[in-house]
């Protein structure tokens, strides 16, 4: 995540039906729906998982062409005093300015891509059994054909709106406000290949991870 917006370029549509044996699940939800608390039961189980978040932040690194092109277009402005990218100042920028937002959309969004295929290229060359792509925009982006499946992390939606707002200390109407940026979770579920309710605990929530699994046949990866 850049600023509070979520950049998921698709990588490539060669995803499906690739020659390839790597099964590709896309995992996605809303905004503190316990994502992070499914791709943690993967992780667990030796499972590689590509989070999107983490290459966005990677991108903008010091010294990064990403934070560079960033610089030229919008100014040192959005920079801290040590010179890394001041997350809040673009977050609140690109939240009141559509235009601002397309921009580092355009900027960041090939950057993105490429370290996201090239992690899928690797994955493939392994020949590994299953690569989980953690993409909180999923839907969104209009990536869901590039995925054997779609795997949707959801809760009641008050449940969602408590989450938000003891996550980032914010009020309620704040958290509403961030929850409405994006697609509902209701509409996300319905688009979605599986469904995992974390409205339970976190063993639960595991649980029906490792049932998919089993389902799947991925039992020794």
């Amino acid at each position: 995540m850049v600023g509070g917006l979520i950049f998921a370029p698709t990588a490539s549509n060669k995803r499906k039906g690739s020659l390839s044996m790597t099964y590709l699940l896309g995992l996605t939800g809303g905004i503190a729906s316990g994502k992070s608390t499914v791709s943690q039961v993967f992780k667990d189980k030796g499972i590689q998982v590509v989070d999107a978040d983490r290459l966005a932040r990677q991108v903008v690194e010091p010294g990064s062409p990403g934070l560079d092109r960033l610089v030229d277009y919008f100014g040192r402005e959005i920079l801290t005093q040590d010179g890394g990218l001041d997350r809040k100042y673009l977050g609140d920028l690109i939240f009141r300015d559509s235009q601002a937002k397309e921009a580092v959309n355009q900027i960041l969004h090939p950057l993105i891509g490429q370290s996201i295929q090239g992690q899928i290229e690797a994955a493939i060359g392994q020949d590994l059994d299953l690569l989980v792509l953690d993409i909180p925009l999923l839907y969104e982006t209009g990536q869901k054909e590039d995925f054997q499946a779609v795997m949707v992390v959801s809760l009641p939606y008050q449940d969602q709106v408590s989450r938000l707002m003891d996550r980032d200390g914010i009020d309620r109407d704040q958290a509403l406000r961030k929850i409405q940026a994006q697609m509902s979770l209701e509409e996300k579920v319905k688009l979605a290949d599986y469904v995992i309710d974390n409205s339970g605990s976190k063993e639960e929530s595991r649980q029906q991870v490792e049932a998919w699994l089993d389902q799947k046949g991925f039992k020794n990866l």
